[in-house]
Formats: C-alpha cells, sequence, structure tokens
C-alpha cells in the first residue's frame, strides 16, 4: 500500500534500527517467509525516504509479543541508549509487541524520552512527522486487540492441551528419563529399555536401604548419565539442558525420579503451568489439580513398589554413621506416649557394644516433655520378627479357611437357595413393570377411572420399590457368600509370601510394617499394615462360620421333625 509519510524528507538523518518479529504461532522455519515479507517492506520503506539511513536490523524469530524479553530486542534497545540508534521502524504494532500495557509504555514514554523516531508503517504511525498518530485514540484500541488476539488464542491452545492431557495423550517435548515417544505416535510413550533398567536399579537401591545421596554419588562414581545428558547425547536440544562443566547426579535428581508417578504406567501432566500468556513463569500445580490418566504406557516399576517408596520418602530417615546406609528400622520407630520418632544411639565401651532407641522428644526437651523409652535395637528386631511370623501363620490360615469355604457344599446350597429366590424377585418384578404399563393405556381407553389409575400406580409403585430392594439385599448377600473375598486380599498375599522367612531385612520391613511403638518399661507395639484386609478377611470367616452353623441347625430341626 502507499505510504501517506513517503518522500516527506525532514532534513535530518535518522539511524535507523529496523525491528522484525515473528511469533511462534505464526511459523517456525529457520527464517520463515513473514520475516522475508517484513524485511522487504521495511527496506522498501526506506529507500523512499532518504533521511532513514539504516543502522542494523533486529530480528526476533520466534518470539512471543507478549513480553519484551527478546533478544533482539534488548540488543536494540541498547544501541538506543548508546545514541547508536535514534528511530524504529516495524511493519505494524504487533511486530512491536502484542501486550498494551507494556507497547503503549514504549511508545508513549519510553521512545519519546530517549528522543527516538516511532514509524509503524502499515499503522500509518510516525511519531516526527505526525506526533498526532501517537495520541490518536486508534492507537490503544489497536493494541488491545493485538493484546485480545494473544488472549484468544492462549485460551484455544490450552483448551486444546486439556483435552489431549484428559485423553492420556503425551504432549510434552521429551519423554521423561526411561522413557522414549513412540516413532509411530507422538503422544504416546514406549520404554527406553538403553536406560529403563537405571530407572529399576535406583528404586531398588532405595528399598534396600541406600539413601537418595548415596545413590546419586554411586551414579556418579559408576559413569552413568545424567537424564539431560543422556538426551543430548542422542542428539535432542533444549535450551533448559546444561551447556557448561560436567553435569552429575544429585539428591534432587534422584528423588525426582524417585517421586515420578510415570513410572508406574500412569500418563501425570499439568505438574507445572505457566501463570498466564502475558507472565511467561513457571508455577508448579498442586497434586490434586494435576491431570492424572492411569495406566497409557508399559509400566517400569511396579505400583506396589512405587507405593513403598513414597511411604518411606514421608518417614523420617537416619542413616548410620558407621555403614552409611540406612538402619534396619530406620523411620519406622516411634514413641508409644508422645508419637515422635525415635533416634538410634551407640554404646561403645571396652567391656561392651551394642545400639539403641530413645525418644527424640526426651533427647531434646528432656523428662518434662517425655521419658526415655530407651530399648536395645536386637530387642526391636526380635520383637518385630516374631510379629510377623504370627502373622504370616495367621495369614495361611486364613487363606485355607478362605478357600475351603469357597470350595464348601453349603456355601454352594446357599448360593443355589439365594438364586432361586433372585430368580423368583425378577419374574415378579417383570409382573408389576407389565401392570404399571397396561394401567395408563387401561385408563385412556375408559377401562378404569382416573382415581382408580392413581391408586393402583401408587400400590404396584411401592411393590416395586419393595422388590427392588429384595433383589438388592440378595445380590449383597450372594456376594458376601460368593464374591465377598478372594485369595488376592492383600493382607493375605503380602504376608502369606514370607511363609518361609528366616530373617528380617529392611525389604520386609518396608513391606509389612506401618510403625513399631515403644512405651517406657520396654514394650513394644508393632503396628503391621493391611489391617483393614485382615478386618475383612476375618469378617467374611466370620459370616461364613454363622452361615455354615445355621445351615446345620435347620438340617438338625429338619432330622427332629421327621422322627
Amino acid at each position: 500500500m502507499e505510504n501517506v509519510f513517503e518522500n516527506k524528507v525532514s532534513g535530518k538523518i535518522w539511524n535507523t534500527a529496523l525491528y522484525i518479529r515473528l511469533s511462534r504461532e505464526d511459523g517456525d522455519k529457520m527464517e520463515s517467509e513473514s520475516v522475508k515479507s517484513q524485511r522487504e517492506l521495511l527496506r522498501n520503506f526506506l529507500l523512499k525516504n532518504p533521511d532513514l539511513k539504516l543502522y542494523d536490523e533486529y530480528i526476533d524469530d520466534g518470539y512471543t509479543g507478549t513480553n519484551f524479553n527478546r533478544d533482539s530486542f534488548e540488543r536494540m534497545f541498547n544501541d538506543i541508549r548508546a545514541n547508536k540508534v535514534d528511530c524504529v521502524i516495524v511493519k505494524d504494532l504487533s511486530r512491536l509487541g502484542r501486550n498494551h500495557i507494556e507497547t503503549s509504555k514504549y511508545i508513549e514514554i519510553v521512545f519519546p524520552m530517549l528522543k527516538v523516531r516511532f514509524i509503524a508503517i502499515n499503522d500509518q504511525i510516525d511519531s516526527f512527522l505526525n506526533p498526532q498518530s501517537i495520541n490518536n485514540v486508534i492507537v490503544p484500541f489497536k493494541n488491545l486487540l493485538n493484546d485480545e488476539y494473544c488472549r484468544d488464542i492462549s485460551m484455544k491452545i490450552r483448551s486444546s492441551l486439556t483435552i489431549k492431557r484428559e485423553n492420556g495423550q503425551y504432549i510434552g517435548s521429551f519423554a521423561c528419563y526411561g522413557y522414549i515417544k513412540d516413532p509411530n505416535d507422538k503422544h504416546k510413550l514406549i520404554v527406553d529399555e538403553e536406560v529403563a533398567d537405571n530407572v529399576r536399579m535406583i528404586y531398588k537401591m532405595f528399598l534396600e536401604g541406600a539413601t537418595i545421596r548415596s545413590i546419586a554419588i554411586y551414579m556418579n562414581d559408576n559413569n552413568y548419565l545424567t537424564p539431560s545428558e543422556y538426551k543430548r547425547s542422542k542428539g535432542y536440544k533444549d535450551r533448559h539442558f546444561s551447556t557448561t562443566g560436567n553435569p552429575k547426579w544429585d539428591s534432587l535428581g534422584i528423588k525426582r525420579i524417585l517421586t515420578n508417578q510415570m513410572y508406574v504406567g500412569d500418563m501425570v501432566q499439568k505438574q507445572a503451568e505457566i501463570v498466564s500468556y502475558k507472565v511467561k513463569i513457571c508455577r508448579k500445580v498442586d497434586k490434586d489439580k494435576r491431570i492424572i490418566v492411569p495406566n497409557t504406557h508399559e509400566p517400569i516399576i511396579s505400583r506396589e513398589d512405587f507405593e513403598k517408596v513414597q511411604s518411606l520418602l514421608a518417614r523420617d530417615t537416619r542413616v548410620c554413621t558407621s555403614t552409611k546406609q540406612l538402619d534396619l528400622l530406620s523411620g519406622f520407630c516411634k514413641c508409644g506416649d508422645c508419637r515422635r520418632g525415635m533416634n538410634k544411639k551407640h554404646i561403645h565401651q571396652p567391656y561392651k557394644e551394642y545400639y539403641y532407641y530413645i525418644c527424640s522428644t526426651f533427647k531434646k526437651s528432656g523428662r518434662k516433655a517425655c521419658t526415655k523409652h530407651a530399648v536395645q535395637v536386637d530387642k526391636i528386631k526380635e520383637a518385630v520378627f516374631a510379629v510377623i511370623k504370627q502373622y504370616v501363620n495367621i495369614a495361611i490360615t486364613m487363606d485355607n479357611l478362605i478357600d475351603f469355604i469357597n470350595r464348601s457344599e453349603e456355601r454352594t446350597k446357599e448360593t443355589t437357595k439365594i438364586d432361586k429366590m433372585l430368580k423368583s424377585k425378577y419374574a415378579e418384578r417383570d409382573d408389576i413393570n407389565r401392570l404399571l404399563e397396561d394401567l395408563y393405556p387401561d385408563w385412556k381407553k375408559g377401562f378404569i377411572t382416573q382415581d382408580m389409575y392413581l391408586s393402583m400406580k401408587d400400590k404396584y409403585s411401592q411393590k416395586k420399590e419393595e422388590i427392588l430392594s429384595a433383589i438388592e439385599n440378595l445380590i449383597l448377600q450372594k456376594e458376601a457368600i460368593k464374591n465377598g473375598l478372594t485369595t488376592e486380599n492383600r493382607f493375605i498375599e503380602n504376608f502369606k509370601k514370607y511363609q518361609n522367612i528366616t530373617e528380617l531385612t529392611r525389604d520386609v520391613v518396608v513391606e509389612l510394617i506401618n510403625n513399631i511403638y515403644i512405651y517406657e518399661g520396654g514394650k513394644i507395639e508393632v503396628e503391621v499394615k493391611f489391617r483393614d484386609e485382615y478386618m475383612n478377611a476375618l469378617q467374611y470367616i466370620e459370616f461364613n462360620r454363622q452361615v455354615y452353623m445355621q445351615e446345620k441347625k435347620y438340617q438338625q430341626a429338619q432330622i427332629a421333625l421327621s422322627m
């Protein structure tokens, strides 16, 4: 288009900066057609205005207009401050920026204060030849429209990404350590077998008692590449990757792997988000607001091991000073009175050497806060081992009883009886439904009055509710007898597998123990895991025992009547 400012030479020679910007939404080529078209437009404008002398071009290709943190813009502004540039030309206002507050500040305050001439060709703005063009009401209006464009695009992109996340599609730039993007579908993850064993090893070491710091040291000593270095070795490029020094594993990196739910096969996304389309700062998203879709890809870590690790991470653990490893009972021993953690102490004298636990509250605050509760470690281990063996025997006994119940003749008879009752109730329900369906046509045809219709409808509806309630109760009874419990009970399964246990290990403690409470006088209380599952098994056995006893009484009564 013809520009109104062409050929109006001012007499002053202006050192001119041609500023060109292309947003990520506009394209992602090395130097896109949009950049070329902007350059051509700006250079043609220079040719027609001999008072404008080109100093340099400043191109921000792939930068958003919502803020001014752009490399070339900052370079241009440094040249302005150094009095090398006193004129800035852009294609239009949107190329300078799409944040209406910041853009207006530069146009109305910053540039005039620094005596910089500003020209937006397509918007017919020239702060020197036509000062009123800057103050025209249309300028802030156009800036608002440019700002609104970004907001609208941002909302659409966020909405689209949320839908993809909720559908279990991976939208990250890079897969987390241990996975790669499926070559056939970039929104799916597959296991990267080259490093998946490293993840498994980290979990195994932690469960066996290694500390997070000792795992990091081991990874460094054995020259395992960090996740970022591994990605770099595979040709991935990202500005967040370290570019200097020799990256090392650290405690934060190990903990990040130990807490990553992605490793159990769940798609966990939206762990961080940009504050707004104007403020390009990432902030963490609360766990309850993250988008988690279970079982979207192959797991590297079992869900059971992952839960064990999370439980351990939540505990207050101490490292043994001599072995540099977590103690067997570290994080599990608590004072039975104040419920605070216990501290492990070491007695080393020429005539005796042993370890014991004392209450941390007593250690810090003295007897007024709590008492010592001192118990030797060996005694605690003996008590824990004895309790575990006891519950192992209980689990085996329960497993045998449940197996017997599931195969028992009385149980089969009870199930058959309920099935007959259900069949009868289903027939009653169908009859009532037919009667209710016929009522309305009968009323409309005049076979019955409206009062009769309403009365009979209420009566049949009430009867139907009674039948449905009876069916529901029978189904619950049948489930209690037939499917109330299987051998998949977590208490039975987790304790039964240790039926040949010969020694106490940390892995056993982690899997089976919740807390170990130590009371004054040496009393030790061991709180095992899976208490709810234990009660479910116990109730199932007791319920079926009562059914069995009632059946026996019924049979005895029948025999007595026949005599």
